[in-house]
């Protein structure tokens, strides 16, 4: 009665021009076929030809309902259709009493609100683009073909055919570097699917949230996507924009999500060492809200409306398969010559060589100092490490500020980063003694 319930209610919401003249199925009909089925599955025991007689003769009602119902209406939907077959096979399952009546109530309910869903399903499939369906398959491969038939097995400089023979001809002694890893293929593939997962989120939630709710949310669903492409673009508008605080506020708001995805990779990679980084990651995204909030009270009424970042985030594809193959390169580049520099120079090694790679981004030097915290490197240099990382970032993005916007723009994001670069030392209180 409940899911005929739901189809009466939206047979009476369609034109009537669009019905079929055959008549509609209702509260009445629904209860009438689940029972049906719950006596045709009484009877299966002790009278099994007369419960196939039921559920054949069931089935030729059904299909000669949906034939007549196409050539009528024109219309070839099977949702109804569906319905029905469904409830009578609700019916049997009670009367089989195979499943917990528990299970069956539940199987019920999630028939009753995906037959509610047509519109909300119609509206948001219109709004589909055919570069989101090729995106979405692409991290389908990424997520669920490649990674789950990769190797985690790591592979060692030693295990390099005739290499210890050809730099024993050049009087080279790398026996120290034979143990150093050079490539795990599942850990390095579970780093592009992490970072894509986290790029797409992004991107729908920009798509999603971020239109509806203007131009802070879209820089802050932007930061997801990329927080120094969002940056550039915001203090591109400021060369034609008087509103540099609101400018400014929605710049730290982008670089704030940032840290959120900070929060996020580590956590995915090294629980332990998350606990380490909670004071600092803390620290820099309270200092970022509260300046972010600082310039939004600041922001001038009268100014122009700010044209949403997302015009300039727009692009025909979420990511491919190349740009996620060549951060698979920077990550393992990144990872070999950290080690390295580890090994030949010790922590101050690692920490500048880690430093440097921080210009280009945060995401793969994020991951790779995780990865080796606790392990290869002790939490409080993993920790310093970060924090250093990101100040050099935000620093870079600084400069961006000062190439491609407005002085006082610039300006503004400057001074909001060295607070931020001065709170995130808040992250070596848990290594004072």
């Amino acid at each position: 009665m409940a899911i005929g319930l739901e189809r009466e209610s939206y047979e009476l919401q369609i034109d009537k021009t669009k019905r079929s003249g055959i008549g509609s199925l209702g509260i009445r009909s629904f209860a009438l076929i689940t029972t049906l089925g719950t006596v045709a599955a009484l009877l299966i025991q002790n009278y099994f030809s007369l419960f196939l007689i039921i559920s054949v003769t069931f089935s030729i009602l059904l299909v000669s309902y949906y034939i007549l119902g196409s050539l009528e209406a024109k219309d070839n939907g099977l949702t109804t259709e569906l319905a029905v077959f469904w409830s009578y096979l609700i019916g049997v399952l009670v009367g089989l009493n195979v499943f917990p009546v528990q299970l069956i109530v539940a199987m019920t309910v999630i028939l009753m609100l995906i037959l509610s869903l047509k519109q909300k399903i119609k509206l948001f499939v219109s709004g589909i683009k055919q570069f989101e369906i090729e995106s979405f398959i692409s991290y389908a491969i990424i997520a669920l073909v490649i990674l789950p038939f990769l190797p985690n097995t790591g592979y060692f400089l030693k295990d390099v055919p005739f290499l210890k023979n050809i730099l024993s001809t050049f009087q080279i002694n790398f026996d120290r570097f034979m143990n150093l890893e050079i490539i795990n293929f599942f850990s390095l593939w579970k780093v592009v699917a992490l970072v894509t997962g986290v790029e797409i989120a992004g991107y729908f939630l920009e798509k999603t949230i971020g239109q509806k709710k203007g131009w802070l949310m879209t820089s802050i669903a932007g930061g997801f996507i990329s927080s120094t492409s969002t940056t550039q673009s915001l203090a591109q508008k400021s060369k034609h924009s008087k509103d540099t605080n609101r400018l400014a506020a929605a710049a730290i708001f982008a670089n704030f999500s940032s840290f959120i995805q900070m929060f996020i990779l580590i956590a995915s990679v090294n629980l332990i060492f998350l606990s380490k980084n909670l004071i600092y990651i803390f620290s820099i995204s309270l200092s970022a809200i509260l300046i972010g909030i600082y310039f939004l009270r600041k922001e001038d009424k009268k100014s122009e409306n700010l044209v949403q970042t997302k015009e300039n985030l727009k692009k025909d594809k979420i990511f491919s398969l190349m740009p996620a193959l060549k951060f698979a390169l920077l990550f393992l580049v990144i990872k070999i010559v950290t080690k390295f520099a580890l090994i030949i120079f010790g922590n101050s090694g690692f920490i500048i060589s880690t430093i440097l790679g921080a210009v280009t981004g945060l995401d793969a030097i994020t991951i790779n100092t995780a990865e080796l915290a606790g392990k290869t490197i002790n939490y409080q240099t993993g920790v310093i490490t970060l924090i250093l990382a990101n100040a050099v970032n935000l620093l870079s993005k600084s400069g961006y500020a000062f190439a491609q916007g407005s002085r006082s723009f610039a300006r503004k994001f400057f001074i909001s980063v060295i607070i931020i670069i001065a709170f995130s030392f808040l992250g070596l209180i848990p290594f004072i003694k």
